[in-house]
């Protein structure tokens, strides 16, 4: 199956493989596109899930939108669009920001009858606890700048260049306003309880969300929960394998076999 017309803009890449029996949606980091996780495709196509990447409006191939800077605009386009790719079993996985917005977006596909077989979280706190994104607030562009830096993954010399900054900034600020924002009450509380299995990835050296804090994730799910650690900082998803765990979960989550996986 194809993506709809209407749905292209959202993924510019498609679905990956069409006779996929699992499809994972792939929720960028802030300032991220879809492009980070094609590296995935082939290697999940093997085990037969087809990953499908998220592109939002105004990063990669939709820069000249608007960003969005509201959660429910933003869950509302997606649940939308979403809605009729869901023909099979998928999965949501999150990165960072990302990570926020498949918790809500999970939650609310689930009270409209269409549950996640599970929901994969990478790189950001339990949403209980007070979003990273909230130190932006208020920042000049100069220390706005230096916050961005200390997260890692953008390189050196695309640093040094104004024009990178120029087109970076604006769509960096929607993003963290909107990392920033409260979460919908009402997706917030179907969240709490969930009845699909959350597996949670963290980096061992990540400054802003780390393994202990990230463990807290447990409190949100009623079915299955694995923690897993990789090498790496806040940017891991760029250093580290994650296929081969991606692989694994998703196959348990699939046969909701998840025992050998609960964290003591």
């Amino acid at each position: 199956m194809t993506a709809p017309e209407e749905s292209r803009a959202w993924f510019p890449f498609g679905m990956g493989r069409e006779d996929a029996h699992t499809r994972l949606f792939c929720l960028p980091f802030a300032g991220g596109g879809a492009s980070n996780f094609l590296p995935w495709r082939a290697r999940l196509a093997e085990a037969g899930i087809g990953v499908a990447p998220v592109q939002y409006p105004g990063h990669e191939t939709r820069l000249g939108e608007t960003p969005l800077h509201a959660w429910e605009d933003m869950l509302a386009a997606l649940q939308e669009t979403l809605a009729p790719l869901l023909d099979r079993p998928y999965a949501l996985f999150g990165y960072s920001m990302g990570a926020r917005l498949a918790f809500a977006l999970a939650a609310r596909l689930a009270a409209a009858g269409t549950p996640p077989v599970q929901l994969i979280v990478a790189a950001h706190l339990p949403p209980d606890l007070p979003s990273p994104a909230l130190q932006a607030a208020g920042m000049d562009d100069e220390s706005f700048k230096a916050l961005l830096l200390q997260y890692g993954g953008i390189p050196v010399e695309m640093a040094r260049e104004q024009g990178f900054w120029d087109l970076t900034l604006p769509v960096m600020r929607a993003d963290f306003a909107l990392a920033a924002a409260p979460l919908d009450a009402h997706a917030y509380a179907g969240a709490a309880s969930a009845a699909y299995p959350i597996a949670c990835y963290a980096g061992v050296d990540d400054a802003h969300a780390g393994t202990k804090e990230m463990a807290g994730w447990r409190r949100f799910t009623r079915a299955g929960f694995i923690l897993r650690e990789f090498a790496g900082d806040h940017f891991f998803l760029r250093s580290a394998d994650v296929c081969p765990a991606l692989n694994t979960d998703l196959a348990l989550a699939r046969s909701a076999d998840l025992s050998s996986l609960v964290s003591a």
